[in-house]
């Protein structure tokens, strides 16, 4: 066999790749939801969001030893939020925030921000495409998951 030949190993596992990035990237164009970061995670509904907060909830709650009070400082939730992604959280808040609190109130900072996003890319006289960066980075992803 020679490299020019379709069935070639290094070809077939190219297409593959190839096939498993433009999956990738149309992840990020779901009709109907919308991504607070955009071309970095994929468009996420309100559940989804939910369940990440949970998450990100009960992480904090094990990182700062508070799980028999099931509580966290407001100042343990805005650093948290920060490390998460959400650099615009500033809203007042309680000083000891539960669960349910925390995920409401970090769910709405994400619509805000899947909102803001969304007007300003409806606003920009450019569209917004996926670059020759961005392909390659979904190109790495995807290889990375076969390997």
């Amino acid at each position: 066999m020679t490299q020019r030949e379709p069935n070639h190993q290094i070809l077939s596992e190219t297409k593959k790749i190839r096939d498993m990035a433009l999956e990738v990237i149309a992840n990020f164009k779901t009709q109907g939801t919308l991504s607070a970061w955009p071309y970095w995670k994929p468009p996420t509904a309100r559940w989804e969001d939910k369940l990440d907060m949970t998450q990100l909830f009960r992480e904090l709650l094990a990182m700062t030893d508070r799980e028999k009070k099931l509580t966290i400082t407001a100042n343990t939730m805005r650093h948290g939020l920060h490390r998460h992604g959400l650099h615009d959280f500033c809203s007042p808040t309680p000083q000891l925030i539960d669960q349910t609190t925390f995920t409401e109130m970090a769910c709405d900072e994400i619509e805000k921000m899947k909102k803001k996003i969304y007007e300003s890319q409806a606003t920009s006289p450019t569209p917004i495409t996926a670059t020759s960066s961005e392909v390659k980075i979904a190109f790495i992803i995807a290889r990375k998951e076969i390997m």
